[in-house]
């Protein structure tokens, strides 16, 4: 009997141990099937999930997003004019493939450059973006290393461009996390997002066309689509057979916005799981997963210093002059994972920290480590006044002069001095005694 006992006390405890356990777990991501994936806080720029995020593969069309921003940055230089009319030319047209996505211009049809930065990133027009490549860069190749530059200098270091517009070509690399990088810096300018802010653009007729509408290939956007996703917006998708399905795209519910990147998605059972399916299941569980928490409150005494000459203390608090909030998992519990580094100016300095101190007044810094991110330096500022305290500064200054080595050594000497006249007034009143009992006694 005691041995069954204590099986099924073993038994219970194992039980009690695996439900704990469950209770605590979380999925580590969401449920995919793309090659990469990656989803951060738009507020932030934090990464919230990423996987393979490094993994070389084809752009396809997110290719674009470079074109459009280079298209943007020269038009906030004013090296072109958002009216130009650009003729597309024989050497725009010589890589087009009949599979590509394209308007189907024509050599010598005249489009706007508006026109033109419209059908390439709602239409995802190659051939768009071949014209407004030769027209910034004076040849195609000038455009593509004018791609490479920015790519690098905006820290997209494992991507490598070999055209304007995405078509497969060997070496026309990227990653998820470079694609982020390029996408989160080009969605601060207001022309780029104005660029697929829109299910529908009209545009002009040219001297090849009539008057029509430039319509986005972002189903997720579309209220008439089945792949509709509320909240989402742009950026941009991506199709070949040798990338697979692929999308640049934000999405905001509630107060929380983000950014999701979804690279090499199967292109499979009829098209059923594509980048917007991929996409929405990404959406839906960071939605669930994060929200925002404050980490560091402007009330919160992150140390107490301190202070000399206070008048009645010692010491003053300070607090972070700004709030930090994240987007951290839902149940985390702050306290546990969050470190803090503090500097103090003065001790920097190796000064020592005199009232009078005024509220609000800078003494420190704070840098807030949270998980694998980094907030701050975060400045330290005084929390309340410390008026001076005149009878301790004066008494300290008069302790500081009468240990001072020169005003000890005058003291010294006229210690000496005074003595040496003590005993001179002494040693004459002793000799003028002496001689007034003399005379007294001759008489």
């Amino acid at each position: 009997m005691k041995k069954r006992h204590f099986f099924t006390t073993i038994l219970v405890f194992i039980l009690i141990v695996t439900l704990t356990a469950a209770s605590f777990a979380y999925s580590p991501g969401p449920g995919y099937e793309a090659l990469a994936v990656l989803v951060a806080d738009m507020e932030s720029g934090d990464i919230l999930y990423a996987s393979n995020e490094h993994t070389p593969v084809h752009p396809a069309s997110t290719t674009k997003i470079m074109t459009a921003l280079l298209a943007v940055e020269a038009l906030d230089r004013g090296e072109v004019a958002i009216h130009d009319i650009l003729t597309t030319s024989e050497t725009a047209l010589y890589d087009m493939v009949p599979a590509g996505s394209s308007i189907e211009l024509e050599v010598g049809e005249e489009m706007s450059f508006e026109s033109l930065l419209y059908a390439a990133m709602l239409v995802s027009a190659n051939d768009a973006s071949n014209v407004i490549a030769e027209h910034l860069g004076g040849t195609i190749d000038g455009f593509v290393r004018m791609m490479n530059e920015r790519a690098y200098e905006l820290g997209a270091v494992n991507t490598t461009f070999r055209n304007p517009h995405g078509l497969t070509e060997d070496g026309h690399i990227t990653t998820a996390y470079d694609m982020f990088r390029i996408s989160e810096f080009a969605n601060r300018n207001p022309r780029f997002v104005e660029l697929y802010s829109q299910q529908e653009r009209p545009h002009a007729a040219t001297n090849m066309r009539p008057a029509g509408f430039f319509r986005s290939t972002n189903f997720m956007t579309d209220p008439e689509s089945p792949h509709y996703f509320p909240g989402a917006d742009g950026i941009k998708t991506g199709f070949t057979s040798a990338a697979g399905f692929a999308l640049v795209s934000t999405a905001t519910r509630g107060d929380v916005s983000l950014m999701a990147v979804v690279m090499g998605v199967p292109a499979e059972d009829e098209y059923e799981r594509t980048h917007f399916t991929e996409s929405a299941l990404v959406y839906d569980w960071a939605f669930a997963t994060f929200s925002y928490e404050e980490l560091l409150s402007v009330t919160y005494e992150a140390i107490r210093i301190p202070v000399e000459f206070g008048e009645g203390t010692e010491s003053v608090g300070l607090r972070p002059l700004d709030s930090i909030t994240a987007l951290v998992r839902t149940g985390t519990v702050l306290e546990d994972s969050l470190i803090k580094e503090i500097t103090i100016f003065n001790d920097e300095a190796n000064d020592p920290l005199v009232a009078p101190i005024n509220r609000g007044e800078a003494l420190g810094e704070m840098v807030l480590h949270f998980e694998d991110r980094t907030f701050g330096p975060i400045p330290l500022v005084a929390a309340e006044n410390v008026s001076l305290s005149r009878a301790a500064y004066m008494e300290n200054e008069l302790m500081d002069t009468l240990s001072n080595p020169w005003v000890l050594g005058v003291a010294g000497v006229l210690a000496l001095l005074l003595l040496l006249y003590i005993a001179y007034v002494i040693r004459y009143s002793i000799i003028k005694r002496r001689r007034r009992k003399a005379r007294m006694g001759r008489r």
